[in-house]
């Protein structure tokens, strides 16, 4: 999104916007602005023509978005300038803004104790206007907001195949520099071998991106391939391992696999290869620059005739919000002090029961049913009610969701085990009689000695929205 204006104004809201250009210029005629809010939109590039008119604007907020760095003078068109916030997930607190410092102070510009530090990692989290000098130095260990390698992992390929690679990084200055290797050799465009290095892409001026495409593998491509971002005070890698295959053997072909885990695309893989997919899809500009921590994957075996056998989807969370949110409640740990609070909380989301899409919603319910049922001799009457309201309520799911939750785990036969265990739970010589009713479960239980015992009936009665009559049902 670009934005320009022409019309004065005192103050401008504009974050949440997405935006992600904004023309040199784009406010001039607006010198009657105190405020301007950009944050949280996709914001990269920062030039000082950007902010040119806004002679008396008071107060700037540009945290949020997606710049590593701020350039030297960004600020100069800003005379005005009382406040400033400019935090960002990839803040990186270097002698490229030392400048900063030196700027607010002698301008009387006040940085907001919110602006943080994101990297180095040895000053995250330290607000920026507490940093010394000698705190801001560029030195050191190279350390990137976001760095990437596609595929990143072992490739296992034939003779002739074509395979692309995409090394994307945080762009830091303009000694930023991306270069493929080879088994430690630097690797340059050879039309012959069919080896093309592309021209270094940089994106919304926070990211570098540099391909390498190999259009005909040969044997010899089996080795150690490189990707190394180097700027003027350090380097960083990430290797990928390639390996040639000259004779044909059995794979297993590419496939799509949609399941509440999310949508993954599995490539063409070698017989005996485990092949591993990110739990996360992410684009240039939605890429995590939590770079430190360690990838979520699920995995698939090759089997050796082909044929994709054993699977683990089980580290990636689950892509519909109502079963993370059912997996989070299963998670609590129960007693019989938070056990009724427990069971109100589930009773009241289960009341949208309709919308449960998948048998593990309700795998789920039956495990934590069963135990709730386990601290009914500490909260007998109304957590009985919540666990009656909770299997009644899972009445409206779709059946063909409840059929197969029941064939994976029993769960609906758990379920309804739950619901007859209350009277075994509450049923005594000083309470002889329970009855529970629900809109979709009656319950009635009588304590009975053997010996007075001469049968029963039951029957049971439903009120039917358009008839007012009862219909009657005898059991």
């Amino acid at each position: 999104m670009t934005i320009e204006f022409a019309l004065q104004s005192i103050s401008r809201d504009l974050k949440n916007n997405l935006i992600s250009n904004i023309e040199s210029g784009a406010f001039y005629g607006l010198s009657e602005l105190k405020r301007l809010d950009l944050s949280n939109n996709r914001i990269g590039c920062l030039t000082p023509e950007i902010f040119v008119g806004l002679k008396n604007l008071h107060k700037l907020n540009l945290s949020g978005n997606i710049f590593s760095s701020l350039m030297n003078g960004l600020f100069s068109e800003l005379l005005a300038l009382k406040a400033l916030h400019f935090y960002t997930d990839s803040l990186i607190c270097d002698c490229n803004l030392k400048w900063i410092l030196y700027w607010a102070t002698n301008s009387s510009v006040r940085i907001s104790e919110e602006t943080v530090c994101a990297f180095p990692r040895s000053l995250q989290g330290t607000s920026f206007r507490n940093l010394k000098e000698n705190q801001l130095i560029c030195a050191g260990p190279l350390e990137l907001p976001l760095f990437e390698l596609i595929p990143s992992q072992k490739q296992v390929v034939f003779h002739g195949d074509r395979l692309p690679f995409q090394c994307t990084a945080t762009y830091l200055d303009i000694t930023t520099q991306v270069h493929w290797y080879h088994d430690g050799r630097l690797v340059e465009t050879d039309d012959e071998r069919g080896m093309f290095v592309e021209e270094t892409i940089i994106h919304d001026c926070c990211l570098v991106t540099r391909e390498l495409i190999l259009s005909s593998i040969d044997i010899d491509a089996t080795g150690m391939w490189e990707c190394m971002v180097s700027n003027s005070y350090g380097s960083i890698s990430k290797q990928v391992e390639i390996v040639v295959l000259e004779t044909a053997i059995p794979y297993c072909p590419a496939e799509r696999i949609i399941n509440n885990k999310g949508d993954f695309r599995w490539p063409k893989t070698v017989a005996g290869v485990t092949a591993y997919h990110s739990c996360f899809q992410h684009s240039l500009r939605s890429a995590s620059f939590l770079n430190g921590e360690e990838e979520l994957k699920a995995w698939r075996n090759c089997n050796r005739t082909g044929w994709w056998a054993k699977e683990d989807y089980s580290k990636c969370p689950y892509s519909q919000e109502i079963t993370q949110i059912l997996h989070a409640f299963s998670q609590r740990h129960l007693n019989a002090t938070n056990a009724l609070e427990f069971s109100h909380q589930l009773a009241a989301f289960t009341r949208d029961a309709a919308k449960f899409a998948d048998k593990e919603d309700i795998i789920y319910l039956a495990y934590m049913l069963e135990k709730l049922i386990l601290h009914m001799e500490e909260v007998k009457e109304q957590l009985a009610d919540a666990v009656i309201e909770i299997a009644s309520n899972l009445m409206l799911v779709d059946d063909h969701v409840l059929w197969m939750a029941q064939r994976d785990k029993k769960a609906c036969a758990r379920i309804v085990q739950c619901v007859a265990r209350i009277s075994n739970q509450t049923l005594s010589s000083n309470t002889q009689v329970v009855s529970k009713v629900s809109l979709n479960i009656a319950l009635e239980a009588f304590w009975i000695k053997p010996f007075i015992f001469l049968g029963m009936t039951c029957i049971a009665f439903q009120k039917l929205p358009a008839n007012p009559d009862r219909s009657k049902l005898s059991i």
